[in-house]
């Protein structure tokens, strides 16, 4: 038996994905859809909306119920604007009303934020453990200066990309590590068909990488490969 994993958003797209290729190594997967539902076969999956904070409290304690330590946690669900009603394109910072600002930053930020606060015990209780949270070249001050996409994403990447940097300095003590990873622009709904990579080159990627992680790398900003991503 491989790592326990734990990996939101494993309904669809790259969530799925990885969560297929841990499985096919022989990894012990764990997952959340906002249902509960999952048909990708995994260890067992638990209902977890990354708006509500009781919510997440309680798909962690369902968890918690069912497996007494992780190994892997991969904060990977999330959005961007289009979901909460926001037109593809280069949207600007003032052309979002409050509320939809606010919404893409309690997915993207907030909710990863409490899933890994509720999940700390059973962190703790792991091997080796990680904190992995999917980020984005967007969240790049050097990136995200020059590419258009909408500026809300832009912040709520940057803003999951200094958390991540927070609480590694908070967990190096405790051996928990935590990296973030870009995970390439990829051909997925949110990353549409123009995309450059196949969530299979993704994917395979992204598995030698998680693979290759310890307590030395935490606080790194990786790409899909491994190697640094600029800030």
């Amino acid at each position: 038996m491989g790592r326990r994993v734990f990996i939101t958003g494993v309904g669809r797209g790259l969530g799925r994905a990885i969560a297929a290729g841990l499985m096919a190594q022989g990894d012990d997967v764990w997952g959340s859809t906002r249902s509960g539902e999952c048909d990708l076969g995994p260890a067992g999956s638990v209902a977890l909306d990354l708006r509500d904070e009781a919510s997440i409290a309680a798909g962690i304690a369902d968890l918690a119920g069912r497996v007494a330590s992780i190994d892997l946690l991969i904060n990977c669900a999330g959005a961007d604007a289009r979901a909460f009603g926001q037109p593809k394109g280069d949207s600007g910072p003032f052309d979002f009303d409050a509320a939809t600002f606010n919404a893409l930053l309690n997915v993207n930020v907030t909710g990863p934020m409490v899933v890994t606060r509720e999940a700390m015990p059973l962190l703790r209780a792991g091997a080796d453990p990680m904190i992995v949270n999917v980020s984005s070249q967007l969240g790049s001050m050097q990136v995200a200066a020059r590419k258009g996409r909408d500026s809300a994403y832009c912040v709520s990447k940057a803003a999951i990309n200094m958390l991540s940097v927070k609480t590694a300095a908070a967990l190096r003590g405790e051996g928990i590590g935590v990296v973030m990873l870009h995970p390439g622009w990829v051909q997925t709904d949110m990353g549409g068909p123009a995309a450059p990579m196949s969530i299979d080159e993704s994917v395979d990627a992204i598995i030698e990488t998680l693979g290759s992680l310890t307590i030395a790398d935490s606080g790194r900003f990786v790409r899909w490969d491994g190697h640094d991503h600029p800030w």
